[in-house]
């Protein structure tokens, strides 16, 4: 508690004495050059910037950081020459050592010998540090305080979004370091080291062109006026680099925890009045409330130079409405080149396909200008697993069905934002009030270790799912392409047994687990087995096909893939070749008119599913309306042929 007793002593007194370093260069037209430098472009001379004030550098210390250092009296002086020390040191103080105005000289040479105590070194000359440290030996603040019992979290645990984007700066700066300009240095420091690194790889005619690249992000950086915003998207591309791919699989990576819910009922208010009535001009106000931070477009595009390809590639894709092709004669369906990529110099809308560049450098720019928080939660953004937000639903329908005018307004820079990917699936195409309504205030008053009880569970499910992983490898073919030899049907349908016993067991906990909550109850209806849709993905084939918006892959009745894969595994190892060759023409069938159904009428179409597995009462049943469908079908066609032999000649 001293420790940020101190640091937030010295950052109000630095409010109080001080501008920043850079705002004071500003105003003199200095240049920042590096290492706490400033350049007079006027006069061409140096300077060490101490506060607000810069002391000019001589020619032989230009690459130095500090004076050389003065003998001072030892820490260990007797107690009565203090006196003339702290007068040493009082006669040579200037605003960067004096206390500020109305506070008690004591009281301030306190803060600093505590600071000193701890290493939280101020801005001060090396005289005043040495008389900090006997000061905090004459006062004797060594006292340790008994440790305090934790209390119980409440609302002021969970701050508003508000309250975290003002002390943002805060939490982002190292406790140590109260030096907005020293921090950036190291932060800058470390960017450089790592281009250089990687600029000693490359060949020369490459190192010249990223040469040039990094010249103009300096450029670009420079002109970035606060040093914590410069210090912040620093941040922010060092931790670009940590991507390493979405996550788009396990169970219950959509569901809300404890600070998810907790956080959204502290922002509910504001959430609520930024959606309003959900018009245009209600949620832009709101989304430039959430994207605060200036960004210009020389820095992000500068910047995006040097994230991770595969960290553009995932940012090019966000929130692709749909592949579909532009219908000439329907121009109120959604269509491929309706994603909004930007303006033109004359400030005209430039649309598209969501995956290329411009679409990338655009998400790019929401996560600097949002400082890389969720817009809702206001908690710091997963790259693995964020989603962009059409903050009114792109196919939200509160007002009846939307068309080409609605699908223009909603997809549009003035309705998006970024969100984390759990809280972006449930809200989906819901206004912020249903939002709310469904998943948010369900668990407002829960407490946080029935959240973690749940979420016990739904590891054991991802445990259960990586068994299925693990099984589904050992029954592939040589190269692991389509099923092994050696896999009969019975093999494969004891293997579905077993599994489907384990969910079974899973599901009869989550019931016992929900403490007669009807909707986590209701979970456990979803707990099923997928091993099916596993080893048809493990053989190479495709497991789903596009739904009827174009806008995402939707995948297949468990029970089909697994009636499919028994039929293949009943067949002669030279035989199953027919089967992967139809599975393809089966999906196409599907991708053509948008239906599962139309996958299941190919697969019996062609044979590939045996009558006992169509026959019996479980499995069968996905593909019952399809055999009727067919059975009458074939009945008109043996009409149709009797028709036509009546009407032949005899």
């Amino acid at each position: 508690m001293v420790k940020q007793d101190v640091f937030s002593y010295f950052k109000k007194s630095r409010k109080i004495l001080e501008s920043t370093t850079s705002e004071r260069a500003a105003e003199l037209g200095y240049v920042y050059r590096s290492r706490g430098v400033w350049l007079d472009p006027k006069t061409g001379n140096r300077f060490k910037a101490k506060g607000t004030r810069f002391e000019k550098l001589p020619d032989q210390e230009v690459s130095q950081r500090e004076p050389k250092k003065e003998e001072e009296p030892s820490v260990n002086q007797p107690k009565q020459d203090l006196s003339q020390f702290k007068n040493k040191v009082n006669a040579r103080q200037d605003l960067s050592v004096a206390p500020p105005p109305g506070v008690d000289p004591d009281f301030d040479a306190e803060m600093k010998a505590k600071a000193a105590s701890q290493g939280l070194w101020p801005n001060l000359p090396d005289s005043h540090k040495q008389y900090a440290i006997a000061r905090q030996k004459e006062m004797e603040v060594s006292e340790v305080p008994e440790p305090e019992e934790e209390p119980e979290k409440t609302a002021e645990d969970f701050p508003t979004i508000d309250q975290k984007l003002e002390s943002d700066a805060e939490e982002m700066a190292d406790d140590n370091d109260l030096d907005d300009d020293e921090s950036f240095d190291a932060e800058y420091e470390r960017f450089i080291k790592e281009v250089e690194t990687t600029m000693r790889d490359l060949a020369d005619r490459q190192r010249k062109i990223l040469e040039k690249k990094f010249g103009l992000f300096q450029e670009s950086l420079k002109n970035i006026p606060s040093v914590a915003n410069r210090k912040s998207f620093l941040q922010s591309m060092a931790h670009a680099k940590t991507f390493e791919g979405r996550v788009n699989a396990g169970a219950g990576k959509n569901n809300l925890g404890y600070a998810d819910v907790q956080n959204l009922m502290a922002n509910r208010d504001r959430l609520m009045e930024g959606y309003g009535d959900g018009s245009p001009e209600s949620i832009k106000k709101f989304v430039k409330s959430v994207r605060s931070k200036e960004v210009s477009d020389d820095f992000v595009d500068t910047s995006y130079e040097f994230l991770p390809e595969k960290f553009k590639k995932s940012l090019s894709g966000k929130g692709n409405v749909t592949n579909d092709k532009k219908d000439p004669n329907n121009p109120n369906k959604p269509h491929k080149d309706i994603h909004y990529l930007g303006k033109d110099k004359d400030g005209n809308v430039i649309r598209g396909s969501s995956k290329n560049a411009d679409r990338a450098k655009l998400m790019w720019k929401i996560y600097l200008e949002q400082d890389g928080r969720d817009a809702y939660t206001g908690l710091p953004l997963d790259i693995q697993s964020m989603d962009l937000e059409h903050v009114r639903g792109f196919n939200n329908s509160d007002d009846g069905e939307p068309g080409e005018k609605e699908f223009h307004e909603r997809e549009n820079d003035d309705n998006f934002t970024l969100i984390n990917s759990n809280v972006n699936q449930l809200k989906s195409n819901d206004s912020m009030e249903k939002f709310f309504e469904k998943h948010v205030d369900p668990h407002k008053d829960k407490k946080e270790d029935e959240f973690g009880g749940i979420e016990k569970l739904f590891e054991k499910q991802n445990e259960i799912s990586s068994v299925g992983d693990k099984l589904a490898k050992t029954l592939l073919g040589e190269g692991g392409r389509g099923l092994g030899d050696s896999v009969t049907r019975d093999i494969l349908t004891q293997y579905f047994t077993d599994d489907d016993t384990r969910h079974t067991d899973l599901r009869n906990e989550f019931r016992k687990a929900s403490g007669g909550d009807k909707k986590t109850a209701a979970k456990a209806n979803g707990i099923k087995s997928k091993l099916g849709k596993t080893l048809l993905k493990a053989t190479g084939l495709s497991r789903g096909i596009t739904d009827p918006s174009g806008r995402r892959t939707v995948a297949l009745q468990e029970n089909v893939y697994r009636g499919f894969l028994q039929s293949m595994a009943g067949a002669k190892p030279a035989d199953r070749k027919k089967y992967v060759d139809g599975w393809a023409e089966a999906i196409r069938a599907g991708n053509n008119e948008r239906s599962p159904k139309a996958v299941n009428r190919k697969l019996i179409e062609l044979g590939l599913i045996d009558q006992d597995i169509l026959d019996d009462r479980k499995t069968g049943r996905v593909f019952r309306e399809e055999v009727e469908y067919l059975d009458r079908m074939n009945g008109r066609k043996s009409i149709e042929r009797l028709k036509k032999s009546l009407r032949g000649p005899l």
